[in-house]
């Protein structure tokens, strides 16, 4: 069943554009789950980006995606996720089918390293001119932390100024969560 899970439902639309050969990137890898999936997805002509400012991110990603055998479709970067458009080869501007985004910190890390508003606008403008059309990006908000009250109202205002005909944003919740309900973004490119 999706809906028992807010991340499941996640990977369910995003199943809708990707394929093998896809491009993807993975802005917070986090534990590294998403990478894997977003890997196994693209198979071997895909190609997978990930980005984490914490080195403990970046290996258990690494040790996860070297565990599932999985070709050598991914390269990870040990900074910041703003820094996407700076380091991902140009020829891939333009072409990736999807971004995805978990905003919050590292479950069972430092719980003071966590996103900031800051650096998640300047990564999902650089998102949107990463994205082909018909791409998504996808953003998951866990807002239960100093500062995540604060990044989650920026992000979603900077979704509701996107050019409705250029880029169509869906937003879904678990509402009935305790504390901070969990939410998720989804931004499709027209155009």
């Amino acid at each position: 069943m999706i809906l028992n899970n807010i991340l499941s439902y996640a990977k369910c639309v995003l199943l809708e554009v990707l394929e093998s050969g896809s491009i993807a990137i993975d802005a917070t890898v986090g534990n590294g789950y998403d990478t894997v999936f977003l890997a196994q997805q693209v198979g071997r002509e895909g190609r997978i980006y990930g980005f984490d400012v914490q080195e403990d991110a970046i290996e258990q990603t690494r040790e996860k995606l070297n565990e599932e055998c999985l070709p050598k479709n991914w390269k990870l970067f040990h900074t910041g996720h703003e820094n996407m458009l700076d380091v991902i080869p140009a020829k891939y501007h333009g072409k990736v089918s999807v971004v995805v985004f978990n905003l919050g910190f590292l479950p069972g890390s430092d719980k003071s390293v966590v996103t900031k508003a800051e650096t998640t606008l300047k990564a999902l403008e650089s998102s949107l001119k990463m994205l082909a059309v018909g791409g998504l990006v996808c953003i998951a908000i866990y807002a239960g932390h100093p500062g995540g009250e604060e990044e989650d109202v920026a992000v979603r205002e900077f979704c509701s100024t996107l050019d409705y005909h250029s880029v169509r944003v869906i937003q879904s919740e678990m509402t009935n969560k305790p504390g901070f309900p969990i939410r998720l973004l989804f931004l499709a490119k027209l155009k």
